[in-house]
């Protein structure tokens, strides 16, 4: 089981090629690489881009594990193609997160106005993009997700359950949809993350986003700063069969430090991260 780490403050902080360099000196085997941040790297010189990005992973000997699409670009559209500049941005991230060496890469879902039928939305998005997964080679992994209710101060879930997410995949219909368990949006959305795990269907489990919190907000701390029975957690894990790598997508943990600091931040994490993969293997 690799360990990976999530890019995104790393990458804002000390730029994209150094924040792969820290990571790796930190003790990780790879990244999850993000695209929050689409436009310049997912313009018309991104093949390139990808290249040579590819090239310095491979120089510093880290992996790409896994991405994370450019998802808060794209807003609800009655339809999506590539005439469109963030619907492009999105087929753009498929291949390059494939030229990286990504297994799969993480498509959130999208928000609806009232009205719209939020699943069979997504649903049609969703299988737009297999085409694309299917010509780079790479899986689509879809995530539970959640939105805030701010009227009545709790999530509400946007396949947020077992059954939904399962349901989503099933519907997609391709070898290529799989899914991406997050244990916090888990939490928020009324499961304790062992018991979301063994709801998911094990043959669609691919990938994780590893994390803490408190129940009530999106947290994303390290593991043991939160209230997760990690224990628990990973004997969910154990038995579905997880052969996939752990993933850590602990933005708060980093933001909590100053920059000067970041690099004894990731050392951490990845001790923690390493704790994990020991229990899962001991258990």
């Amino acid at each position: 089981m690799k360990l990976s780490v999530e890019t995104n403050i790393i990458s804002k902080r000390f730029g994209e090629y150094k924040a792969i360099e820290l990571i790796k000196q930190a003790g990780f085997d790879g990244i999850d690489y993000t695209f929050f941040d689409c436009e310049e790297r997912l313009g018309d010189n991104y093949i390139e881009y990808a290249k040579e990005l590819r090239k310095h992973l491979d120089n510093v000997g880290i992996e790409c594990v896994q991405a994370h699409a450019p998802s808060y670009a794209l807003k609800y559209s009655p339809d999506y193609d590539i005439s469109m500049q963030e619907y492009l941005w999105m087929v753009h991230s498929v291949e390059t997160a494939a030229i990286l060496g990504a297994k799969s890469i993480v498509v959130h879902s999208i928000s609806v106005p009232k009205g719209v039928d939020f699943k069979e939305y997504n649903l049609r998005f969703y299988k737009n993009l297999i085409p694309y997964c299917e010509k780079f080679g790479i899986y689509l992994a879809v995530e539970n997700m959640y939105e805030k209710d701010v009227k009545r101060r709790c999530m509400k879930s946007k396949l947020g359950s077992p059954e939904e997410l399962n349901g989503m995949i099933e519907k997609i219909n391709s070898p290529r949809a799989v899914a991406c368990i997050d244990i916090g949006h888990a939490a928020v959305t009324g499961y304790e993350p062992e018991d979301f795990i063994d709801g998911v269907k094990n043959e669609y489990i691919k990938t994780l986003h590893i994390h803490d919190n408190d129940y009530i907000g999106d947290c994303h701390y390290l593991p043991y700063e939160g209230e997760f029975n990690w224990n628990e957690i990973i004997k969910a894990l154990k038995r579905a069969g997880y052969n996939g790598d752990m993933s850590l997508e602990i933005t708060t943990f980093f933001n909590n430090f100053p920059k000067e600091l970041t690099p004894d931040a990731l050392k951490l994490a990845a001790k923690v991260g390493r704790h994990l993969i020991s229990l899962y293997h001991n258990c």
